[in-house]
């Protein structure tokens, strides 16, 4: 990937900022035509795209850390980072953010996380990777495999043509101790697949479903509380999308990420970071 004069004077090194770290969120790296959902399409980014943004953010001066680097620096320990460190995400275990991602992560010597839809994966969903697969990505060492969710990547209808986040809300007639039990099994059901199938994965993290295990909506206010205290005793870190992006020492859970999508521009992610 070339740059532009432009481009490279817009992107120039920074000085070092060991202070915070970055954490971008990407949902597959495909054309349009590469996704069979109109809605997952808008959140995928084209390969070139997604080849001159990890170009861009390389000349600026970043380099990606581990998800074990940023559990030690968030949780105040010392930690050696880079210059300017980043983390990259990217969440469901879609085949094509291997496929269209991986040459230029390898390319940069980049790494990134990979939070697995486990349900998708059992079902042999085929846009998404076979474990076969997953285990040939953890081997390349360039990807962390972790949790995003067991069978719940989904809506449930919690009243009469209402629908919520599998996670984020009790069915219609569902008491709080069988959302629970729905819900806490299922987390660790995907877990245990998983670590099943991964023989290396250690659950350091974990992403839920739409960025929302009840904060950002919910019909029993009673979810939010609940979920996050039990995700926190089992998960180093948790990540939405609703919260500053750049995580730091001492932060509480759970972290924000940046979720980079067609609509946002290489300006707009330059600007994000802060020039």
């Amino acid at each position: 990937m070339t740059l532009t004069p432009e481009d490279r004077d817009v992107w120039a090194p920074a000085p070092p900022d060991r202070s915070k770290v970055p954490v971008l969120l990407y949902h597959g790296i495909a054309p349009v035509s590469g996704f069979a959902n109109e809605t997952d399409a808008e959140y995928g980014l084209d390969p070139q795209e997604f080849a001159k943004q990890m170009t861009l953010l390389d000349h600026a001066g970043y380099q990606t850390i581990t998800l074990e680097q940023l559990v030690r620096f968030v949780a105040g320990e010392q930690v050696d980072l880079p210059s300017r460190p980043l983390l990259l995400t990217f969440d469901d275990a879609r085949a094509d953010s291997w496929t269209g991602g991986d040459g230029i992560l390898e390319k940069l010597g980049f790494n990134a996380v990979m939070f697995v839809d486990v349900g998708r994966v059992e079902d042999g969903d085929p846009e998404y990777l076979t474990w076969a697969e997953l285990e040939t990505v953890h081997e390349s060492g360039r990807w962390d495999l972790q949790l995003h969710s067991g069978d719940g990547h989904r809506q449930i209808e919690y009243a009469p043509d209402e629908f919520g986040p599998f996670y984020a809300y009790r069915e219609s007639g569902e008491s709080l101790e069988d959302w629970r039990d729905r819900v806490f099994s299922d987390i660790a059901w995907g877990g245990e697949r998983l670590a099943a199938e991964i023989s290396a994965y250690r659950p350091l993290g974990f992403a839920p479903p739409y960025g929302n295990y009840g904060q950002d909506g919910t019909n029993d206010e009673r979810i939010p509380v609940e979920l996050l205290a039990w995700l926190r005793d089992r998960y180093r870190v948790i990540f939405t999308q609703d919260r500053s992006f750049f995580a730091r020492p001492d932060a509480e859970q759970p972290l924000g990420r940046l979720q980079v999508t067609r609509g946002l521009s290489g300006g707009d992610l330059h600007s994000k970071l802060g020039g």
